[in-house]
């Protein structure tokens, strides 16, 4: 193919680039680019990794594991976790005070909730997300009683949490800090938090060479000065009784009390003939040790609208031997029951157990040995080590109580 000079029309050899007849280049030039400054170009590249680190940075921590940490509350996404004192989902409790005697034990709940932003309850939808969760005391190191916590679980006793952690202290314990700790399955971790704060409660002892207290009426008259010297007032009161038979009962009001009772030398052991009734208001329970309770085939040897506990005690000859009612609960460790129409009776509406315990009882020759009408929550009672024989009926559960008889004995 031939190609023209486009200045002179002369004939081109071919990839010619200029004319050798016109001496004029026959290819258009190109203009050369400008030259960046070497100093310009190293900006331009720290400019570009600066922005792709910081993109880097932007979804590293966006996708990266994170931390929660809080006292009593932590919002974790849309939902809400407190630990609380109380049955109240609501109120978080950073800080619990309670008060115990000084050699006292005592036990009490740690309550999770899990509310959603609109407050309904999302215990199930949170926990689907949870890998693994612990509960752990710090920060105890000097205390002589170190509290100790049960790892979170479900518990009948307090059905409208998810899980509890059961805690352990004396009224020695001090102060200390639990940590509920959750492993997200998305690899977060959630540190929920509470102090503890344990303070001693005054001791007051009673004994029947400083007061009167030998006859039913002595000893009723000093219940009630009691309860009018220390009313709701958080005490320790221990009234220690001599090896006496009251002819008629008594009834605690006012004031939770510890009543001890006593055997002589010839093995006369401190007894009730009338019934003995506990009404008090408040929280704390009232016990009862190593006493006997006799009766006459009518009434009821000892029984309550408020919590009490029975120790080594015995309930001979009652239409009833130990009654629980209204919002009660009570228990009976290692107490006879002998000769009654009912042994131990539970018929009580209210919220909350707070011992599952009925071990070393003998229930003999009743009529009906345990009967269970009402009880409060559906904690397992469990009956170990408990013998029942020669009873007509040895339970009668008429609610369908949740009840453990495999270590217990059933003529």
């Amino acid at each position: 193919m031939e190609h023209k000079c486009p200045w002179c029309g002369e004939d081109l050899p071919e990839n010619a680039s200029f004319c050798p007849h016109c001496a004029q280049f026959t290819r258009p030039r190109k203009e050369a680019a400008a030259p960046i400054p070497l100093r310009k170009k190293a900006l331009l590249g720290l400019l570009l990794l600066a922005v792709l680190t910081a993109v880097g940075a932007g979804l590293w921590l966006s996708l990266s594991p994170k931390s929660y940490d809080g006292y009593g509350e932590v919002r974790y996404r849309d939902y809400q976790l407190l630990l609380s004192q109380f049955s109240d989902r609501y109120v978080p409790s950073p800080t619990v005070s309670v008060q115990g005697e000084p050699e006292g034990q005592y036990r009490m709940p740690a309550r999770l909730f899990i509310n959603n932003s609109d407050g309904q309850d999302a215990s199930q939808a949170f926990l689907e997300e949870v890998e693994t969760v612990s509960a752990a005391f710090v920060g105890q190191e000097d205390s002589p009683s170190p509290m100790t916590c049960s790892q979170p679980a479900y518990n009948p006793g307090v059905p409208e949490c998810p899980l509890i952690s059961l805690i352990d202290y004396t009224g020695k314990s001090g102060t200390a800090e639990l940590v509920w700790t959750f492993q997200m399955k998305n690899g977060d971790t959630i540190y929920l938090r509470q102090t503890y704060e344990i303070i001693p409660i005054p001791v007051y002892d009673y004994y029947p060479e400083e007061y009167p207290m030998d006859t039913a009426e002595e000893l009723q008259a000093l219940i009630d000065s009691i309860g009018a010297q220390f009313g709701n007032d958080e005490a320790i009161i221990n009234l220690h009784l001599p090896p006496v038979t009251y002819e008629e009962g008594v009834t605690l009001q006012d004031q939770s009390l510890n009543l001890y009772g006593s055997t002589d030398a010839d093995g006369n052991r401190t007894t009730f003939t009338g019934p003995v009734r506990v009404l008090t208001h408040y929280g704390s329970i009232t016990y009862f040790y190593d006493m006997d309770f006799m009766g006459d085939g009518s009434g009821t040897g000892l029984s309550g609208s408020a919590s009490f506990r029975a120790t080594n005690c015995t309930f001979t000859g009652w239409d009833t031997g130990v009654f629980a009612y209204g919002t009660s609960w009570a228990n009976v460790i290692g107490c006879t029951f002998r000769y009654n129409n009912i042994g131990f009776r539970f018929d009580s509406d209210g919220a909350y157990a707070n011992h599952s315990m009925f071990n070393d009882n003998v229930f003999m020759g009743n009529d009906v040995g345990v009967q269970l009408d009402n009880v409060p929550t559906d904690v397992k009672l469990n009956f170990q080590g408990s013998v029942f024989q020669g009873n007509r009926m040895s339970i009668d559960n008429r609610c369908s109580q949740p009840t453990d008889l495999s270590q217990a004995t059933l003529d």
